[in-house]
């Protein structure tokens, strides 16, 4: 009966979150999640119930316990690939990288998900891994060509690693599509002034602040 109120609760609070939460959040992540379905309630073993609770814990901040819970899961379910995922990201949240990147590394290629790949990405970009990160943004554009968020990753990623003409092409593509976004803009603009491209540096800038 425990176990049962658990993910009652964990599952209400979660659906509640993920309605509120933003982009790349803790709790637009554990929207995400596969979910059990009313029949099966009642069968939910233990290790199920302590991943419920991990993924609790990291979504209210208590990301240490969050992080002993799912090294708990794991001891019992070592080949659980949704679990090491939710715990890379964990590290990553809590900005233990290379622990993120230790545990990401563990799981097969093939069942890293899309999203997953981008926060792999991450990971590598602030390890200062511009190529191989490039290469992963590259890789998931190729299947999600209208995924924007990824192609201004790829533009950064490009602007750190001074490909400077390749970062502009990347924002330009993203400003088509999100011609309102200040953040994007003011970002093509340094870029622009990396270049030494001044004059269209300056026109971008009074862009943004004439659309305030």
């Amino acid at each position: 009966m425990k176990i049962f109120i658990l993910f009652i609760f964990s599952a209400a609070v979660f659906f509640f979150a993920g309605s509120v939460q933003a982009e790349d959040s803790p709790g637009d992540f554990l929207m995400q999640q596969e979910r059990v379905s009313p029949e099966f309630k009642d069968e939910i073993e233990d290790w199920q119930a302590r991943l419920e609770l991990a993924r609790l814990l990291s979504y209210v901040q208590r990301y240490d316990e969050a992080i002993d819970q799912y090294h708990r899961v794991l001891d019992e379910k070592p080949d659980l690939v949704q679990a090491r995922l939710e715990l890379a990201r964990v590290y990553y949240w809590t900005d233990e990288i290379d622990k993120a990147r230790e545990m990401f590394a563990s799981v097969p290629e093939d069942k890293i998900t899309g999203e997953a790949r981008l926060e792999l990405g991450e990971i590598y970009a602030m390890l200062e891994q511009y190529d191989r990160a490039a290469d992963i943004y590259r890789d998931y554009l190729q299947d999600n060509p209208g995924q924007d968020e990824a192609r201004f990753k790829l533009a950064r990623v490009l602007s750190w690693k001074g490909d400077y003409e390749a970062s502009i092409q990347e924002y330009e593509r993203v400003l088509e599509s999100r011609p309102g976004d200040n953040q994007v803009r003011r970002h093509y603009a340094q870029v622009l002034m990396w270049a030494e491209r001044y004059d269209e540096a300056i026109e971008q800038m009074e862009k943004t602040l004439e659309s305030r």
